[in-house]
């Protein structure tokens, strides 16, 4: 799986639509997927599509904060993170489909989030001792370990094997599984 991600080749859009995970993805359509299902929470997506995302994602933004740092530059990465928002959204409610888990479950992160935020800055506000600023964190630390969780789950969705011995003798034919087999597993003549 690894070689497929640097391999050199046409973007499959019509792949990248769709709601089947792409385990095969490239480096670019696992970039440019989240952008063709930009607002969709329907579908699934692979560890390897959200990881490749969000390493990317956290280098520009790293790079936006870098260059764009103070003054009123520093506008210009709060504003790519709003825009973010949404496709980051997306591609985790289809990491928890694949998980087969509701997709309102990434709001969980996202509120600890919110609230370890209002938390730092009214702790700020009163003190800067050890007390308030502790229960501020600890909803963040939460926050993190949940969406690692999400991003490190193996997928529970089974996908159709067919080299695991329940077909007998492997018989497919035109898509169909088991075409010219009787009940009793043994082919017609």
């Amino acid at each position: 799986m690894a070689v497929a991600l640097f391999e050199n080749r046409p973007p499959r859009v019509a792949e990248m639509k769709g709601f089947e995970p792409m385990y095969d993805a490239t480096f670019r359509e696992c970039l440019q997927r989240p952008f063709y299902l930009f607002a969709r929470g329907r579908g699934r997506s692979c560890r390897k599509e959200i990881w490749v995302f969000f390493i990317v994602l956290s280098i520009v933004e790293q790079g936006l904060s870098k260059v764009c740092g103070g003054g009123s530059w520093a506008l210009i990465p709060l504003v790519f993170d709003l825009i973010m928002v949404v496709p980051e959204y997306a591609l985790e409610v289809r990491r928890l489909h694949d998980l087969l888990l509701p997709g309102w479950l990434t709001l969980i992160p996202y509120g600890l989030m919110v609230i370890a935020t209002i938390g730092l800055v009214k702790s700020r506000m009163l003190t800067i001792g050890g007390g308030p600023l502790l229960l501020a964190v600890i909803p963040l630390l939460v926050a993190i370990v949940i969406q690692l969780v999400i991003m490190c789950t193996p997928s529970r969705h089974r996908r159709l094997s067919f080299d695991n011995g329940a077909i007998d003798n492997g018989v497919i034919d035109n898509g169909t599984i088991g075409a010219g087999m009787n009940q009793s597993g043994t082919t017609r003549p």
